[in-house]
């Protein structure tokens, strides 16, 4: 019913723009040569206004040299066609009032001289602005085999561990998908990321102090993943294959058909991926009566399979110059089949306590996704002076279907058998509406309302096997169900002006979140209701041509997830087991930035420094439950101070080596007296990223991307350093059509998480490594049925 309520809304508010656009007139003609007298393609003509010579319209003339120009407001205008090679042409003016208007054109080559244009660039790898970074995937090798995880380690500034968790400067992030939240990005963005295929994205913008249009979540700001969409006339596409180690394949491809005024596009893609982990635990406890010592160890080898497919389809329809809308929908599947096997051993101050004991869990997980969104865009007279309106709907169910069993070497008792079955859900509902003037060459203003309403549903039910009925019987402890509703609504406006060297821009967003957690296995209900305001200020300055200082700053806030909430615990291993925290309250993040870019003569520095302070800092505290157990839990810091410096180092020699080198040193102080430790805890930390890919020639390239991670700070401890390597190489065939490429990443078997804990009762060091180092060989292919003329030919680098 509400889909219906929607559609109805959208239909209702496009009637009177489609209504008045059957009441304009069309222009239409054809564009020939004076010699040849043959039809052109591919002529830009536009439609401009008599009065201030304003762009009305702009089309690309058809193989046939034709060209329309539909739902022409009444008036008086003339057109103009261009063309590399030709001397431009324009008609008389001519008025326009309800009925069709023919205007042919002849373009004069008589004078021509231009042969052949040779343009021999490289898009910049990354690209500064004012409130952003901007990583274009399309120069990465590892995109061509990859995924977005493995991107993501090379791009500026963000770290990816090896559970796939993605930080920015070493903080939480939002991560959106074509600007918008996405329900694949909450609880298991980790594992969306390591399948999604990085050949379907277009772009990554790192954006460490967002301004106000975008939502104000993550302690270290948003990374924006913009996924393909070919906008070029006719039909064009890719398609991409690859084989790697282990039985591992991934394969996709995308379609694009552009008549003008109609642009359908669709992709799919699959991939079958193959992991294997292993985790050593070792944990000295005391207990805290008796202090008696205990010794664990615990030694997990996890094999998984996981196979995903993307699917993606949609289309945008031009009404008229002003006018357009557009609808897309998205499907994601995921399944996998898991099997692990943990070796206990248990060594206590009374041999009668000791055990010995392998659990064995065998895991069949299916999560799906099913999105849609609808956008309706209408401009002004004015250029880029529009508004739109912009629905997105959402619906992931999961399922996760665990057996385990525990076989015993001591005590001598019989195995034992326990299953859980969790169902899990999650709606998301967005709706956007975004005005933008520019007031004048100098001034834009930007306002918009932005509504998310959001439902997580967590269903967890535990049975044990019983001997004497010789069948499951529910296990009240592991079964629990648990809600979660989280609605925000806010408003925002941003004002930018430029000035002779100074450009300014200042936003302010005001939200109001109603949240409620309904614990419905305990009947209470937890409601946290609050509005708050976030500010936000970019300045830039430039100095000459080719330096710029920036500043900026902004007020930002993480919100806990369902997962963090949810009181009640999953049991996976029934001696380390994480709970939520219902009362946890949200971080609360001043962040200020200054910077400064130079470049000159294909080199560019981009220093900065950033400071950033955090009340409620989420952090997770393991204690223990009694004197086997142990339970970790998120609780809120008091504070949270980090002071940090990077600067991005970008070299670019003739388009044969390019670099991008990125140092980033972090200080960082953490307050958690109000959870009982007593001294305030400070380190400093500090990453390097590498990025580098030099051509040899104009058809074969290389690339070498490796980050480092020095030890970084816990409340009760600290995790180690590490450190990994990727390699890659391309070759172009097929007159640039195809290209060949193979990918090692983790070269050295270096990646790995490793972290020690310490305090009174309990020591604790946790080390995790994979097979992460992956062998891909893959092939890509890129076709269309734009037509180049004869006399150009275009060479975009390789």
């Amino acid at each position: 019913m509400q889909k219906l309520y929607v559609f109805s809304f959208l239909l209702f508010f496009s009637l009177p723009l489609m209504v008045c656009a059957q009441r304009s007139g069309s222009v239409s003609g054809t564009v020939t040569a004076l010699k040849s007298k043959m039809p052109l393609e591919f002529v830009n003509v536009v439609l401009r206004s008599q009065s201030d010579q304003s762009v009305k319209g702009h089309e690309v003339t058809s193989a046939k040299g034709g060209y329309t120009f539909k739902a022409v407001p009444e008036g008086h205008y003339y057109i103009q066609a261009s063309y590399i090679g030709y001397e431009t042409s324009k008609t008389p003016v001519f008025s326009v009032s309800g009925e069709a208007v023919q205007q042919h054109l002849i373009l004069d080559d008589s004078k021509r001289t231009l042969q052949q244009i040779n343009i021999k660039s490289r898009r910049a790898v990354l690209i500064n602005s004012i409130d952003k970074k901007v990583y274009n995937v399309d120069q990465d090798i590892m995109a061509k085999s990859g995924s977005a995880s493995e991107v993501l380690q090379n791009v500026p500034l963000v770290q990816v561990d090896i559970d796939g968790n993605v930080s920015l400067r070493n903080s939480a992030v939002t991560i959106l998908i074509n600007g918008k939240v996405s329900p694949l990005m909450g609880k298991n963005a980790a594992a969306v990321l390591q399948q999604l295929p990085a050949n379907s994205i277009e772009k990554i913008e790192v954006i460490t102090n967002p301004s106000a249009k975008y939502k104000p979540d993550g302690t270290g700001g948003i990374i924006n993943i913009v996924l393909k969409k070919d906008v070029k006339r006719g039909l064009n596409g890719t398609v991409t294959g690859n084989v790697g180690n282990r039985e591992r394949y991934n394969a996709g491809t995308s379609l694009n058909y552009n008549t003008g005024m109609l642009n359908l596009f669709g992709s799919y893609s699959v991939k079958q991926d193959d992991r294997v982990r292993t985790t050593t635990n070792q944990r000295l406890q005391t207990d805290q009566v008796t202090h008696l010592a205990s010794t664990y160890q615990d030694d997990l080898v996890a094999k998984t399979r996981p196979f995903s497919q993307i699917a993606n389809l949609g289309f945008d329809y031009t009404i008229d110059p002003k006018n357009n809308f557009g609808l897309s929908g998205n499907f994601y599947l995921r399944d996998l089949h898991k099997n692990d096997l943990t070796h206990k051993l248990v060594t206590s101050s009374s041999a009668a306590d000791d055990q010995d004991y392998n659990r064995i869990r065998e895991n069949f997980e299916q999560e799906k996704s099913t999105s849609g969104a609808f956008y309706f865009e209408h401009g002004f007279q004015k250029e880029d002076h529009k508004i739109r309106l912009e629905v997105n709907v959402a619906y992931s169910p999961e399922t996760e279907d665990n057996q385990y069993t525990n076989v015993y070497s001591k005590p001598a008792i019989a195995d034992q058998q326990d299953r859980t079955l969790i169902l899990q859900t999650a709606d998301t509902r967005q709706v956007t509406l975004a005005y933008e003037n520019p007031l004048s060459a100098q001034i834009k203003l930007e306002a918009g309302y932005d509504g998310q309403f959001n439902r997580h549903d967590l269903d967890f039910s535990g049975e044990a096997f019983n001997a004497v009925l010789q069948s499951f019987v529910p296990d009240i402890q592991k079964t629990n169900h648990f809600i979660y509703n989280e609605n925000v609504q806010a408003v925002y406006g941003t004002y930018t002006q430029g000035f002779q060297k100074m450009t300014l821009m200042a936003g302010l967003r005001g939200e109001y979140s109603a949240v409620n957690s309904h614990l419905i296995t305990t009947g209470v209900s937890i409601p946290n209701h609050y509005f708050k305001v976030y500010p936000t200020l970019h300045l830039s300055y430039k100095l000459q041509d080719n330096k710029e200082l920036q500043l900026n700053y902004s007020r930002r806030i993480r919100r806990p997830e369902a997962d963090e909430l949810n009181p009640f615990a999953e049991y996976a291993d029934p001696t380390n087991i994480r709970v939520g925290n219902p009362y946890l309250l949200p971080e609360l993040i001043n962040s200020v930035e200054a910077g400064y870019h130079w470049k000159k003569n294909g080199i560019s520095l981009m220093p900065g420094i950033y400071y950033r302070y955090t009340m409620n800092r989420f952090t997770s505290i393991t204690a223990a439950l009694n004197d086997s157990v142990l339970v970790t839990r998120q609780q809120n810091l008091a504070n949270d101070k980090a002071f940090g410096a990077d600067v991005v180092v970008g070299v670019n020699l003739q388009d044969k080596l390019v670099l991008n080198f990125i140092p980033n040193i972090f200080y960082n102080k953490i307050d958690a007296t109000n959870l009982g430790y007593g001294n305030k805890k400070s380190t400093i930390t500090w990453s390097a990223n590498l990025n580098a890919s030099y051509s040899l020639g104009t058809l074969t390239a290389l690339q070498l991307n490796s980050t480092y991670k020095s030890a970084r700070l816990t409340p009760q401890g600290k995790f180690l350093p590490s450190f990994v390597m990727n390699l890659g190489a391309k070759r172009e065939v097929l007159h640039k059509k195809g290209s060949i490429y193979v990918t090692v990443s983790d070269v050295f078997k270096t990646q790995r998480q490793e972290a020690d804990l310490q305090g009174p009762y309990l020591i604790q060091h946790v080390k995790t490594t994979s097979n992460s180092r992956i062998f891909y060989l893959g092939f890509s292919y890129s076709f269309g049925v734009v037509k180049k003329k004869k006399e150009l030919q275009f060479d975009n680098g390789g």
